[in-house]
Parts: structure tokens; sequence; C-alpha cells
């Protein structure tokens, strides 16, 4: 095992999208029909904890910070962030997302137990076991895509970033009037004609940058070429 955790928890992406559709569900942020999700305010009520933006060091987005019982304490977003540009504040939204990741997936990792944790002088500069803290930098931060460095806590808490923001069932229902259904299978499939519209809707429903959207619609709705011309 590599990296600074002794135990490496694992998820499939229909594993993640459950657990966040669950919370948004649990904590009456789940709108009833598509509409921005109140990113920041789920944060702050489904894990009572203290949420806000403070003064951060350079180049670090936000953290998330754990007790030793590994509860969720505070989450903290850099105040350099929004630059009052509309993609600044649809990057904000997230780093929400991002840090809400960490805290639905890996408070585990912070319980105070032996043999639990196994902290590396070496290995990653985000993790801060001993402050029971997870530091997100600039970098850190992205829908996921296919580069991996190996940080799976990173992939997964980016992974939430299209599970929280863009509900799977929330976007079925966004792009209904778009989407065709396959002969074959009888499932939703979105044609190649129609994906910048889909993308277009995503993003001005949803409040997302276009490129967490462009993900998502990868994720939902692959595109398969040789399927769609047989």
């Amino acid at each position: 095992m590599t990296g600074r955790f002794q135990i490496r928890l694992s998820f499939s992406t229909s594993e993640i999208d459950d657990i966040c559709t669950e919370a948004l569900r649990e904590s009456h942020y789940m709108p009833a029909k598509p509409a921005p999700i109140r990113i920041d305010r789920f944060v702050e009520k489904h894990f009572e904890c203290n949420t806000g933006y403070d003064d951060l060091q350079q180049g670090v987005m936000g953290y998330t910070l754990f007790s030793g019982k590994g509860k969720v304490l505070e989450v903290m977003l850099s105040n350099k962030i929004d630059d009052g540009k509309k993609s600044s504040d649809r990057r904000v939204r997230s780093t929400w997302a991002h840090e809400a990741g960490h805290c639905l997936l890996h408070a585990n990792l912070f319980i105070e137990e032996a043999g639990q944790l196994s902290f590396s002088q070496t290995e990653g500069k985000n993790t801060n076991i001993e402050g029971r803290k997870i530091l997100c930098r600039d970098n850190d931060i992205k829908p996921v895509s296919r580069t991996y460095d190996g940080r799976w806590w990173e992939w997964q808490a980016n992974r939430c970033i299209g599970g929280l923001l863009l509900p799977k069932s929330l976007v079925g229902d966004a792009l209904a009037d778009i989407l065709d259904t396959s002969v074959m299978t009888g499932v939703p499939i979105l044609s190649p004609k129609n994906r910048i519209k889909a993308e277009e809707i995503l993003v001005e429903t949803f409040d997302v940058n276009p490129v967490v959207a462009r993900i998502r619609l990868g994720e939902m709705f692959p595109e398969n070429k040789g399927q769609l011309e047989f």
C-alpha cells in the first residue's frame, strides 16, 4: 500500500453517486426538480460543522478538519477563490463539493485507533494526519478525468463534484426533451448532435462550469458512435 494511509477505501463510481444522492436527500437539499444544489448550506447542515472562508496559505483552496472520532469539525475555503466572475463562483461551488466528498468518504481515515493510520513524511503534502486535516490545493480540485496521480482520496473527492452538483436523477429530468431511447436496451441515450445542447442545459440549470457538465455527460452518456451508427 502506498500513500499516507495504511488502509485504502474503495468505492465504485455508482457507490459514490449513491452516497451523494442519499446525503442530499437526508439533509433535504435535493431539489424536487432540476436546479442548482445549495452546496455550501448542505455542507454546513448535513455535517453540522463550522464552515466559511478564511485567508488560507497561498495555493490552498480549502481544507476539511476532522475530530479524533471521525466527525467533521470544520470546512473552510480560501477567501481568494472568488474574483467576482461567474466561472469563479462556479469554481467555488465545485470546491465546496470536493470538500464535501472528503466529509462523506474519508472520515474513517482520521479515527484514532491503533493501526488505523500510517503517517509518511515523504509522500504527499495535502494531508496532515496529526492535525486530522486534508488540505486541498488548486491542482487537487478538478472534475474527474483520465489523469490519476495515485492519490485515491483526491480522486474520490473529485468524483463527488458530479455526484453532488449534478445528481443523476435531476440530470435525466433536465435533459428529458433531448434524450433518445436505445432500441436495443431501452435506456436513455444522448446523440452526438445533442451533446453541446445538453452541456449548455446542465451549465445553466445547475450553475456549474462547462467542464463539470461535460465530464458528467461523459459518465452518464458515454459516446459510442459504433452503436449509434449501427
